[in-house]
C-alpha cells in the first residue's frame, strides 16, 4: 500500500506543469521581506512623529491636538503659540540642511519621487534616501509642518526595494515590480489599509485608467506584511472611529453629485496652489535653498498662530468633523488655510505627503457641503459623517487620480465598507471632472507613454 495516493502525487504534479514554482516561492519570498522591512519602518516613522511633536508641540508651545480613533478627546488651545514663530522656521531649517547636505530628492512628497523613478530611472533610488527621508519627515510633521506619511514611508519601503533589487541583481523589469511593491507595503502598514495600498501603488503611476497589474499581487501580500508588522507595535485600531448608517436612500445621490463637483473644484484649486506656491514663490527666491524649507514653516506657522488645525497631518481634526464637533466657520476657513499650510510646507522644500493634508481638506468640503445642504435641501442630506468620509475619498481620487484605491483606503481607514456606493459615484465622477490635474506632476497617462515601458509594444 502506497503511503501518499497516486492521485494526491498526480495533483501536485499537474499543479508543478501550470505554475512555475521557481518565481512563485521568489516573489513569496522577496514581497514578505519587503514587507517586514517597510512595516518596521512605518513603526519608526509613527515614533519619531510621536517624539518630535511632544517634545515640540506639547511641552514647547503647550499645543495638544486632538487624538483620532478610539482615543478621541477634547483639545486646548496652545499656551504659548507665539514660540511657533521660532519652533517651526527652526525644524524647517534643520529639515533643509539635512535634506540639502546628503539627498536632494528626500525633500518634498516622496511619492512623486518614486514614481518618477520608476518612470525614468529604471526604479533606482538611493540607498541614503529612506533613512534620511524618515528623519526629515518626523521633524517636519512632527513640528507641526503640514505634511502626512504616505509620501515618506512609500519611498522608504521603495527605497529598500531598490536596494534589495541591486543586491541580488534582478532584471530592470523585476526591478519595478519589486519597487511598486514596497511603496504599496509602506503605506498599507502606516495607514493600515493593505489592500487599498496595494491598489494605490499599481494605479498612482498614470493619470489615466491604467494599472501595473503585474505587480498587484506581490504589492497585496507585501501590504498585508507590513500592516500586520506595523500594527503589532502601534495597534490595530483603524484610523478613524466612525459609526455610519448603510446606504439605503437613493435620493442622497443626488446630493451626492453634487459634493462630486464641490470636490472637483476644490482639487483643482489645490493642485494650481500647490504648483503656484513652487513655481511663483519658492523656487524664484534667491535664498540658498537649505533656507527655504524655513521660510515655508514660517509661512505655516504665521497661520497656525491663528489657526491651529493647519499643523500636522489632521487626523485628529478629521476626527472630530466625523463626529460633527467643528463649527462651519471654523470649516470654511480650513479650506483655504490647510491647502495653503500644505503648498508652503511641501514645496518649500519640507519632507512629507500630499495623502494626509488631502483627507483633511476633502473631509472639511464634505463637512461644509453637508452643513450646507442640511439647511437647503434637508430631505436630500445625506448625514454629516458620511459627507466627510465620502468627501476624503473623492478628493483625493481627483487630485491622485486613483479613483480605486482611495474609496478602498478610505473604507479601511474609517473601518466601514457602508458607504461604497455613494464613495464609487463621487470618487468616479471628481476623478472625471479633474483630468488633466494632478497632484503627482511624474505620472504618464498610460503605459506606452511611459519610458519603463518604451519597448514592450514594439513587434
Amino acid at each position: 500500500m502506497d503511503i501518499i495516493p497516486k492521485t494526491w502525487i498526480d495533483s501536485v504534479a499537474r499543479f508543478a506543469t501550470r505554475v512555475d514554482l521557481y518565481n512563485f516561492g521568489r516573489w513569496l519570498i522577496l514581497a514578505c521581506v519587503i514587507g517586514v522591512v517597510a512595516g518596521l519602518g512605518a513603526a519608526l516613522l509613527t515614533w519619531g512623529v510621536d517624539g518630535v511633536q511632544s517634545v515640540l508641540q506639547h511641552r514647547v508651545v503647550g499645543f495638544r491636538p486632538p487624538s483620532h480613533g478610539t482615543h478621541v478627546g477634547p483639545w486646548h488651545p496652545a499656551e504659548r503659540p507665539w514660540l511657533l514663530l521660532l519652533v517651526m522656521p527652526a525644524a524647517g531649517l534643520l529639515v533643509g540642511w539635512i535634506v540639502q547636505t546628503f539627498a536632494p530628492e528626500a525633500g518634498g512628497h516622496g511619492t512623486d519621487a518614486v514614481i518618477h523613478a520608476y518612470h525614468r530611472k529604471g526604479a533606482r533610488l538611493r540607498r541614503r534616501v529612506a533613512p534620511l527621508k524618515l528623519v526629515a519627515s518626523a521633524v517636519t510633521i512632527g513640528s507641526g509642518g503640514s505634511a502626512g506619511r504616505e509620501g515618506p514611508v512609500a519611498q522608504i519601503g521603495a527605497g529598500f526595494a531598490s536596494y534589495l533589487s541591486d543586491l541580488i541583481r534582478l532584471p530592470v523589469a523585476d526591478r519595478r515590480v519589486l519597487v511598486i511593491t514596497g511603496m504599496a507595503a509602506g503605506i498599507g502598514g502606516v495607514f493600515r489599509a493593505p489592500l487599498g495600498a496595494a491598489l494605490f501603488a499599481v494605479e498612482v503611476l498614470y493619470s489615466e485608467n491604467e494599472y501595473e497589474s503585474e505587480a498587484l499581487i506581490p504589492a497585496i501580500i507585501s501590504s498585508i506584511v507590513a500592516f500586520v508588522v506595523n500594527a503589532m507595535l502601534t495597534g490595530w485600531e483603524p484610523i478613524f472611529a466612525a459609526s455610519v448608517d448603510r446606504f439605503v436612500r437613493p435620493q442622497e445621490l443626488l446630493a451626492y453629485l453634487v459634493l462630486a463637483v464641490f470636490l472637483a473644484v476644490a482639487g483643482w484649486a489645490y493642485v494650481k496652489t500647490f504648483y503656484g506656491m513652487r513655481d511663483h514663490v519658492f523656487r524664484p527666491m534667491r535664498v540658498p535653498r537649505m533656507v527655504k524649507p524655513a521660510i515655508g514653516a514660517l509661512m505655516v506657522a504665521l497661520i497656525a498662530v491663528w489657526l491651529p488645525q493647519v499643523m500636522g497631518g489632521g487626523y485628529g481634526w478629521i476626527q472630530l468633523m466625523i463626529g460633527g464637533q467643528l463649527p462651519l466657520l471654523l470649516l470654511l476657513l480650513l479650506v483655504p488655510a490647510k491647502i495653503l499650510a500644505t503648498s508652503c510646507t511641501i514645496t518649500s522644500g519640507g519632507s512629507g505627503g500630499v495623502f494626509a493634508p488631502s483627507l483633511v481638506i476633502g473631509g472639511v468640503c464634505g463637512a461644509v457641503f453637508a452643513s450646507v445642504a442640511s439647511r437647503v435641501a434637508p430631505a436630500l442630506a445625506p448625514p454629516a459623517a458620511a459627507c466627510v468620509l465620502v468627501g476624503m475619498g473623492g478628493f483625493f481620487s481627483g487630485v491622485a487620480k486613483v479613483p480605486i484605491a482611495s474609496l478602498i483606503m478610505v473604507a479601511e481607514m474609517s473601518g466601514s465598507y457602508t458607504l461604497l456606493v455613494p464613495m464609487m459615484l463621487v470618487s468616479s465622477v471628481s476623478f472625471l471632472l479633474t483630468r488633466g490635474v494632478s497632484i503627482f506632476e511624474s505620472q504618464v497617462p498610460r503605459r506606452v507613454d511611459s519610458p519603463a515601458h518604451l519597448g514592450d509594444l514594439q513587434v
